[in-house]
């Protein structure tokens, strides 16, 4: 082959490899820009922890609660102190975050009914599936409706439900019911519940703990879409069922009580004081109380080892930077303070812990601080659409708090509506605003706290002179119609 012609031939073989060099780089790099969780629209882990009342670290709540990992992410986001579920009961509380619809508006107020059942709500798009519906994968595990299986799980709402199981294991029958209570109360849902003690099994072996693993597993893999992560932990509701580790954090000889008063409810209606279950001075009467508080306490510690697991695995994964972390209760609970339970009015029974964080990359500011501006659970829904930046969904009802996760400390002139109506108790209210507690019983009857002076809401001021034009201002946020409490046939 004369010279020249090799030259020219090798010249253009060069050529076309420098080209295809050039392609294959092109295509790589485009490829990783595509599929980087940094490039997407940011994630959503979205944390519930059923029954969590006020006693962790952060909130203080009580003093000896141990909550490490919930507290360190309360330290990164924006922590609201002054949160307040939709209605202080399992169902209607979820019901009313994951459809952005009041219980008094859908007429969900009880455990027992579902919103799907009613005709006007079968097609309702909920907060899962919203984002479903604008290009989110959807997994979701745990307790996160009311219950991780069956209808009560909407499975429509995700793509995935990867844990169906909840809660801790419980301890063998003869081993059940040592505080020796059970019988005395009349509430049979509570003399089932209200009990506690050590079980044989380590936390790994716990179903809540299971599906934090599932949650971290699914943070461990690559995802082409951005996701909505539902990871529900059922502790601590109640049986406070756990490895003797948890209740040795907390030794029963230096528990604290609560704070309460014998003569509290000499000075409120009669729709108050039905709502203050026996269970309450049973236990105190009992001398049991000090293992009651200390089960609380346990089981708190527990369920944040497990939230401390998922965000662990968030911490190492590729998507820390890209995903907005929210930590909810779905209510709070009162440990003997008024009562022993939830379903009540007061701040025990409707406070509630929530957390959230937004990366520095996606706008988050790490030392923001808390915000002590009065928010609904029911806020949730058109807040993560806000911060995700999808379109809002004119349906809901609920205001997006987006304006106070960007500034705490920003103006916030609404206060929180709290809904209790099952049909035992007719339509009953709560309106909480910054500075004080109002409370509207359907059978007549008010209740009004400065809970500046008066947090343990001990002295009712509903018939104060002085405080007649605070009360009468709060009464205008009452719902105008209260839907019909809904059964199914």
């Amino acid at each position: 082959m004369p010279e020249a012609e090799f030259l020219a031939r090798n010249e253009f073989l060069f050529q076309d490899f420098m080209v295809m060099r050039f392609v294959f780089t092109a295509l790589a790099f485009w490829l990783l820009v595509l599929e980087s969780p940094a490039r997407q629209q940011p994630n959503i882990l979205f944390i519930a922890v059923d029954d969590l009342n006020d006693w962790v670290g952060c909130l203080g709540g009580h003093p000896q609660a141990r909550t490490p990992h919930i507290d360190a992410l309360a330290e990164r986001g924006v922590l609201f102190e002054q949160a307040y579920c939709a209605a202080p009961l399992c169902s209607p509380s979820r019901t009313a975050v994951m459809t952005g619809l009041r219980p008094s508006t859908t007429g969900i107020y009880g455990n027992l009914n579902w919103f799907r059942d009613l005709p006007q709500y079968r097609e309702w798009v909920t907060l899962p599936q919203y984002f479903r519906q604008h290009g989110y994968l959807a997994w979701g595990g745990g307790k996160l409706y009311h219950q991780p299986h069956g209808k009560f799980s909407d499975p429509i709402s995700w793509d995935t439900q990867y844990n169906t199981r909840m809660g801790t294991p419980r301890p063998p029958v003869g081993e059940r019911y040592r505080h020796g209570l059970k019988e005395k109360f009349s509430n049979p849902i509570l003399a089932r519940l209200i009990d506690w003690g050590p079980i044989d099994q380590s936390t790994t072996e716990t179903a809540d703990w299971r599906t934090a693993e599932g949650a971290a597993r699914f943070l461990q893999k690559h995802h082409q879409k951005p996701f909505f992560l539902g990871c529900g932990i059922y502790l601590p509701h109640l049986p406070w069922y756990l490895p003797g580790e948890y209740f040795e954090m907390h030794p029963l000889d230096e528990i604290q009580l609560p704070p309460h008063r014998s003569d509290d409810f000499e000075d409120i209606p009669e729709g108050g004081r039905r709502m203050a279950a026996e269970a309450g001075g049973i236990i105190r009467e009992s001398g049991k109380w000090k293992e009651a508080v200390q089960g609380c306490l346990a089981a708190g510690s527990f369920a944040d080892a497990c939230v401390g697991h998922v965000l662990k695995a968030l911490e190492k994964s590729p998507y820390s930077d890209n995903t907005i972390v929210v930590l909810w209760g779905d209510h709070g609970y009162d440990v003997g303070e008024k009562k022993f339970a939830k379903s009540a009015l007061w701040g025990q029974t409707t406070r509630t812990p929530l957390i959230i964080h937004v990366p520095a990359k996606l706008g988050g500011h790490p030392k923001a601080g808390p915000c002590r501006r009065p928010v609904s659970l029911l806020d949730l829904y058109p807040t993560l659409l806000d911060l995700c930046g999808l379109p809002a969904n004119s349906k809901i009802e609920g205001r997006s708090i987006a304006p106070l996760v960007r500034d705490p400390q920003a103006e916030w002139p609404y206060p929180v509506v709290i809904t209790h109506s099952p049909h035992w108790h007719g339509s009953n209210h709560a309106v909480r605003s910054g500075d004080f507690h109002y409370i509207h019983y359907s059978k007549g009857g008010e209740e009004l706290y400065d809970m500046r002076k008066d947090p343990d809401q001990w002295n009712n001021l509903a018939s104060d002179p002085g405080h007649l034009t605070t009360r009468d201002e709060l009464r205008k946020w009452l719902p105008e119609t209260n839907a019909p409490h809904f059964r199914a046939e």
